[in-house]
């Protein structure tokens, strides 16, 4: 069988988080696209989206690293909630993010549910859920990218 289990499920999920976080406040593109499968369904209370290749990827990537640099945010700090296998190759599991700027606050924290597979020998989110709204750097983006 893979050796899909060598790190625990919250492991898992903090790493992505790391790395996505780390891409997007440095807008690098090219280290956020593996973390994620496609097609890739993210949804808000407001929004449910489908991004089926890296060109739509790469409209939410830029609008929510835009919004970023735009609300000054220096640091994501995203915790793992829960973490849970469900089966070899399957993640469930929820985050909370606090947009900072130095120590400074941006916004209310929100929490977000994401499912991570392992895909083609490497862990990826298939798809996310965020408990924002349209004025949220994710909400934006997606109702923009929806238009």
């Amino acid at each position: 069988m893979l050796h899909v289990k060598s790190q625990t499920a919250k492991e898992i999920s903090e790493m992505l988080l790391k790395i996505t976080g780390d891409a997007l406040l440095s807008n690098d593109f090219e280290t956020f696209a593996p973390c994620f499968h496609l097609p890739h369904l993210i949804e808000t209370p407001d929004c449910k989206k489908v991004l089926e290749n890296l060109d739509d990827m790469r409209v939410v990537f830029d609008r929510v690293s835009d919004d970023y640099h735009r609300r000054q945010v220096t640091n994501l700090v995203r915790i793992c909630e829960v973490a849970e296998f469900h089966g070899d190759t399957r993640i469930e599991a929820t985050h909370v993010t606090h947009m900072m700027c130095g120590a400074q606050r941006v916004v209310d924290p929100f929490p977000a549910f994401s499912v991570l597979e392992f895909i083609d020998g490497r862990w990826r989110v298939s798809s996310s859920q965020y408990a924002v709204d349209k004025h949220t750097a994710v909400g934006r983006a997606l109702a923009r990218a929806a238009e």
